[in-house]
């Protein structure tokens, strides 16, 4: 004899009920159903501080809507239940619940998939299965039963019906519960104002405190009540217009009061929002950025990290034509011809396009064939690229151009220009045809600051003039001024003198090593075959030589 688990319960969370029982007999809850006993209906009203026992026939109490809404009635549902070890259901309804707005007035959806022996019963008997099963339904999902389920019972008779005529092939829906439509003076809207900015952008970029989502909320002229017994007014707001989704609180704040509810950014950033997530975040990922998107930021001090990854490798992360600016920008792939990159901090995994061009405080590419200006530049392979930057580092050269400050390179092919103000420290040239060249005249951006120290002194020295005539308390902070302007200009002419040429091993072949005087005039040596000690100017006597050759010029007096 097979003894089945059956227990009585008394409870107003069957789920819960069932899922308890379960686990106490280690056994899954999807291996018990249960039957409603009995079930007791307590009302509160206005004139309640809690819910009551509603001993009379509450369906001549809920007739009156005016009156139920007039009281402020909510209703709460006890279930009396048996919980049993169930081998096999009798009826297998395959169905989805349709909440509506406020759910007022759910329905279930039924499929044509549900199994439900009606050959084997009498129309009478399937009814009242039905009814057995819609309601355990209902009071499985919360909502209440024998009461406002008239319509209910009236389609699940036409339904039987439509059953019988071997019809059901289609999905059926049926009312569960038809509660109080609440009278709405002002429907609720969801404005996203963060869609609705002007922006050529391929994503939207938010401002520190901006609104990003206006929730304005419902305004009803007359109370409703739903299929839980609770009153839908202003403070019941189970609105169908509202996020759905997770909202992030810590890059969105939410401001609510009783007329609307505002999303408002934590954080300059970008926006992600879909039907799962809400959020704003200085960083973004994407596969590809393309012209037609024109760009994704307007403003490079933005606190904002881009990073674009395209997997594949035939493809370009940033395709033609297209502009970028932003703080941070990391991308995975290749960059494409005639795009335009700025930024304060820019890696590139991928190649740049000989034809594009980049903009960056601090500079880290792979494969760099294009423009680059910078302050600090690391650059794995420099394949016939442009660099203009105070410091570059570059492990690998197949020809190229670098105008810097300081420039180190752990390995030179041929056909490399390198033009240094202060240093160029080589670990190995392997190839010909490379030109290493002290001058700060070749270096644009050198050339740049002295002609702008020079149109400075010049405003100084004009104010020194009026100064001497009309303030002469302020004559001796010009002057001051004027020379630190000279100091630095001195700098910039006399850097050759301070200059070196390092190469750590021996030359194989010949190249070129040049040093440029503040006159144009130039001392060069073209390598052998052979180890060099480092090369910078020695000046003795009337000549200036050039160490480690025997190249000099005679200094003019």
């Amino acid at each position: 004899m097979i003894c089945l688990l059956t227990k009585k319960f008394k409870t107003k969370n069957i789920s819960a009920t069932i899922e308890k029982f379960a686990s106490e007999n280690d056994r899954s809850p999807l291996e018990f159903s249960f039957n409603i006993n009995g079930v007791e209906t307590y009302i509160k009203t206005v004139a309640e501080d809690t819910f009551v026992l509603y001993n009379e026939d509450i369906h001549d109490y809920y007739k009156d809507h005016d009156k139920l809404i007039n009281e402020h009635v909510r209703i709460r549902q006890i279930y009396t239940i048996t919980v049993k070890e169930t081998p096999k259901k009798i009826v297998k309804l395959n169905y989805s619940i349709n909440f509506s707005d406020n759910n007022v007035s759910p329905a279930i959806i039924l499929h044509p998939e549900s199994d439900i022996p009606y050959k084997k019963y009498k129309p009478k008997e399937i009814y009242l299965l039905l009814l057995k099963e819609l309601n355990n339904i209902k009071a499985l999902n919360g909502i209440l039963i024998n009461i406002f389920d008239t319509q209910m019972k009236e389609k699940l008779k036409a339904f039987v019906k439509y059953l019988y005529g071997g019809k059901f092939v289609k999905k059926i829906k049926i009312p569960l519960f038809n509660g109080v439509e609440p009278e709405v003076r002002r429907n609720s809207k969801l404005v996203m104002r963060f869609l609705q900015k002007e922006t050529n952008h391929q994503v939207i970029e938010v401002d520190e405190g901006e609104v990003l989502v206006d929730f304005i909320k419902p305004v009803f002229g007359k109370n409703g009540l739903n299929a839980f017994g609770e009153i839908v007014n202003n403070d019941y707001l189970k609105n169908s217009e509202d996020l759905k989704c997770h909202v992030d609180k810590k890059s969105i704040e939410i401001v609510e009061n009783e007329d609307k509810k505002i999303y408002k950014s934590r954080l300059k950033g970008y926006v992600h929002f879909d039907e799962n997530n809400f959020y704003v975040d200085n960083k973004i990922k994407m596969e590809h950025l393309s012209r037609v998107q024109d760009s994704v930021a307007k403003d490079e001090a933005n606190n904002i990290e881009v990073i674009i990854s395209q997997n594949d490798t035939s493809l370009d992360s940033l395709g033609e034509g297209v502009e970028l600016t932003s703080e941070t920008i990391h991308i995975n792939g290749h960059v494409g011809a005639k795009s335009t990159l700025r930024a304060v901090n820019l890696t590139i995994d991928g190649a740049t396009h000989k034809d594009s061009s980049q903009e960056a405080k601090f500079a880290t590419i792979n494969r760099h064939k294009g423009r680059l200006r910078c302050h600090s530049a690391k650059i794995t392979l420099l394949e016939g690229g442009e660099v203009h930057a105070t410091n570059v580092e570059i492990e690998n050269s197949l020809g190229g151009t670098v105008y810097a400050e300081n420039v180190t390179i752990q390995n030179v092919k041929s056909n490399l220009k390198v033009y240094a103000s202060n240093s160029i420290t080589i670990k190995r040239v392997s190839g010909e045809d490379n030109l290493f060249k002290i001058s700060y005249k070749d270096i644009p951006t050198l050339n740049s600051k002295y002609n702008f120290l020079a149109q400075e002194m010049e405003e100084l020295k004009y104010k020194l003039e009026g100064a001497l005539r009309h303030t002469p308390s302020d004559v001796p902070v010009l002057k001051e001024q004027i020379n630190e302007l000279k100091t630095e200009q001195e700098k910039i002419i006399n850097c050759v003198k301070h200059a070196k040429i390092s190469v750590q091993e021996p030359f194989r072949g010949l190249n070129t090593i040049t040093f440029t005087f503040a006159d144009g005039e130039e001392l060069t040596y073209k390598t052998d075959e052979a180890a060099y000690e480092p090369f910078y100017l020695v000046e003795s006597g009337d000549y200036i030589t050039l160490h480690p050759t025997q190249k000099k010029i005679l200094i003019e007096k």
